[in-house]
């Protein structure tokens, strides 16, 4: 049978000025296997001299192989790490887990 795959998203906030032009380059083999609907992108350009590591992807919401699905650490604390191993089970696949909440492990802040 056919594994149920899942994509976890925690939530993301991206502030970019819309005067900067970013080369975006595909990072699929970085993340591989990866479900041919699903596409990572990467850049390392600077945003006002100052250094930056951003990702986005682009799934295909049409595939029904894919599950959307979001989570939150609220009082629980988890990583990102430990939200991979959570959604990384046999019976589905995490393939993307975003880190835009809590950055304080002690405040939750």
């Amino acid at each position: 049978m056919k594994g149920l795959y899942t994509l976890v998203l925690l939530g993301c906030s991206v502030l970019a000025k819309a005067q900067y032009q970013l080369e975006w380059k595909i990072a699929d083999t970085a993340f591989a296997p990866l479900p041919k609907s699903i596409h990572v992108y990467e850049t390392v350009t600077p945003l006002d001299g100052k250094p930056n590591h951003a990702y986005y992807i682009i799934a295909d919401l049409k595939d029904k192989a894919l599950t959307f699905t979001v989570d939150t650490s609220y009082r629980r604390g988890l990583t990102p790490d430990a939200f991979f191993a959570k959604y990384n089970q046999p019976h589905r696949k995490a393939f993307v887990i975003v880190n835009a909440t809590f950055f304080n492990m002690k405040t939750f802040n």
